[in-house]
């Protein structure tokens, strides 16, 4: 009589236990979904956000700057190490207008544009000048050391106007070229990306702002 008084406190245990699994199997929380390589193709995202989606975090360094130039270092971490996912130089124009010389100053201050202007309620604007590659350079092994100790590999690169539109007028912020990791973007990733990409694929009309950026790619930055 003892056993039989147990059975339906064993058939309680077993339900509330397939109960408890079957809970556990539905719960949208109880696995990680990864992110979609299409969702990080995104146009609509910002550099930083687009690194901050792919690799969990993302920060800023500035290189070297003056009036005219800015070049930064936009990296991840991974674990205590910094990893380069852009390379970015930055052209200013000649004059800053008073309608974003607040924005400006924070940018010197080392900022980051986008974020700037999108926390300042500006429209953003990507005008497609060039893309392509950086082909394989001893002369960047510095870069290649930022990136993580990579071997020497094509670069993507992407030059465009950086146009910002608040209260119905336009300006051209900066010119900025992005030179990127090859595991975050590469040139195919930037075809996808950009509407009508064919058309920015000959570099002779901006061979100039290639070759500023290949300058400053050989230039031995401090850590």
């Amino acid at each position: 009589m003892r056993n039989i008084r147990h059975i339906p406190i064993l058939f309680l245990l077993i339900g509330l236990l397939y109960g408890f699994n079957s809970c556990t199997d539905k719960n949208p929380q109880s696995k990680l979904s990864p992110v979609s390589h299409d969702s990080i193709l995104s146009p609509k995202l910002l550099n930083s956000e687009r690194i901050k989606l792919k690799f969990g975090s993302y920060n800023i360094q500035v290189l070297t700057k003056n009036s005219k130039l800015r070049v930064s270092d936009l990296y991840s971490l991974h674990g205590d190490q910094k990893i380069t996912r852009t390379f970015a130089v930055v052209s200013y124009p000649g004059i800053i207008d008073s309608m974003f010389l607040k924005e400006h100053t924070k940018i010197l201050e080392g900022h980051s544009i986008g974020r700037v202007f999108k926390q300042g309620q500006w429209k953003i604007e990507k005008k497609s000048l060039f893309l392509g590659e950086i082909m394989p350079s001893p002369d960047y092994m510095g870069i290649y050391k930022r990136m993580g100790n990579i071997d020497p590999s094509k670069l993507a690169i992407y030059a465009y106007g950086f146009t910002i539109k608040k209260d119905n007028r336009n300006y051209q912020y900066a010119t900025i070229s992005e030179v990127y990791h090859p595991d975050y973007l590469t040139l195919n990733d930037l075809k996808k990306m950009i509407e009508d990409s064919d058309a920015y694929l000959d570099k002779t009309a901006f061979s100039p702002i290639v070759k500023q950026v290949e300058r400053e790619m050989k230039t031995k930055y401090n850590k």
